[in-house]
């Protein structure tokens, strides 16, 4: 069965001024822990946008640099793809445009940028490859390229692999016509979209984790709307484009709504 958590049970007293939040991976329903184990999670609404661009600086991401430590940044410019690369140093991903980083580099921190898109995390408990994707809508099947290049260049078994699906725009929220979700449903299963024509995320990505041999029990789902999900007093905890910039007049481009919402950065390390 998979795993499901909440950030809000991860968050130590449901800190309101928590910009963190990081969770073990599950393997056969257990937490792992250990040396060379990686974490993974993101920043929270609190931490201020995370936003990236190779040709910008961002002062707010330098708070990632001071909570990991000693550990080496890896980002990469998101194009919404299912393009994934592999990084050696800090330096192999310096100006490349792509959505998903595999390493088996312990001493990086792999990062990529979301806004109610899915994060998805892998770490193969055998040979220690641990990955990053940003699965949007269009990128949705990057989690299956993962796998398949895990066993290109690292030799994994899917059957080692533990994979996370992060926080991310829920079906509570996430309406869409009914193009996208006959496509969905046709790509990924019926199950994906619900009568009331809303998109479960969740359910594609759960799809195709398992159709690139994922085991269920190996499978942690975080329960967390990007959009809706708040603490007792109100306040949002995620930074959210639907919620954030999607109501922007139509004139506005995608950059600007970019720089009107809160980004994240999800980190594995």
């Amino acid at each position: 069965m998979v795993k499901k958590i909440s950030v809000l049970d991860l968050i130590k007293d449901s800190d309101e001024n928590a910009e963190y939040v990081l969770s073990p991976f599950f393997f056969g329903s257990k937490p792992l822990e250990g040396d060379n184990i990686p974490k993974w999670g993101m920043t929270l609404l609190s931490a201020g946008s995370m936003r990236f661009r190779w040709n910008e600086t961002n002062d707010n991401r330098k708070k990632l640099e001071k909570f990991f430590g000693k550990k080496e940044i890896v980002p990469i410019e998101l194009i919404h793809s299912k393009t994934v690369v592999e990084a050696d140093s800090a330096e192999s991903t310096r100006g490349l445009q792509a959505d998903g980083i595999i390493s088996q580099n312990h001493n990086l921190l792999l990062s990529v940028t979301v806004a109610d898109c899915v994060p998805i995390f892998l770490f193969d408990t055998k040979t220690l490859a641990f990955g990053i994707f940003h699965s949007g809508w269009k990128g949705t099947g990057i989690a299956g390229e993962g796998v398949r290049l895990f066993e290109e260049r690292f030799g994994s078994e899917p059957c080692n692999i533990a994979a996370a699906i992060g926080p991310h725009i829920g079906e509570c929220c996430y309406s869409v016509d009914a193009e996208r979700g006959e496509y969905f449903a046709f790509a990924f299963g019926k199950q994906c979209v619900t009568p009331k024509s809303t998109l479960s995320l969740t359910e594609a990505n759960l799809s195709v984790l398992k159709k690139a041999g994922i085991i269920e029990e190996n499978i942690v789902v975080s329960t967390d709307c990007t959009c809706c999900t708040q603490f007792k007093s109100g306040k949002n905890v995620f930074g959210s484009f639907r919620r954030e910039a999607a109501f922007l007049p139509g004139n506005i481009d995608n950059d600007e709504r970019s720089r009107r919402m809160t980004v994240q950065a999800a980190v594995i390390g």
